[in-house]
């Protein structure tokens, strides 16, 4: 199992911001980027992988989050709406508070909300 967190993005999170976050998340993490697969992992400096965070990608039809994510009709979700998910595993808290922070400081810049499967 994984523990998944996925920003729900106001405004497109254009390089800057999304460099911005990863440097909140962890200055020291090592970043591979796999463009074939559309993923960029980020892995300790041990080596230790920690999070994945898919391609971003934008969701035009209204309320597909909501539909997606089992939101209520009450939560306040942009539209459209840039969805940037990420995965740790679930054992390793470290990769928690990575996966969190990265998502909360990608928030920070561009206005949004978050979910979590837990």
């Amino acid at each position: 199992m994984t523990f998944d967190i996925i920003g729900l993005c106001r405004d497109e999170p254009g390089a800057e911001a999304t460099i911005e976050a990863l440097l909140v998340a962890g200055p020291e993490l090592l970043v591979a980027e796999h463009a074939d697969s559309g993923v960029t992992r980020l892995h300790h400096p041990d080596g230790r992988p920690l999070v994945v965070i898919e391609d971003i990608r934008l969701v035009r039809v209204a309320g597909e989050a909501h539909r997606l994510l089992g939101l209520d009709a009450e939560t306040e979700v942009p539209h459209p709406v840039w969805w940037v998910e990420s995965r740790a595993p679930d054992d390793d808290p470290e990769a928690e508070t990575v996966a969190r922070t990265f998502i909360g400081a990608l928030l920070e810049r561009t206005g949004g909300l978050s979910w979590s499967n837990r």
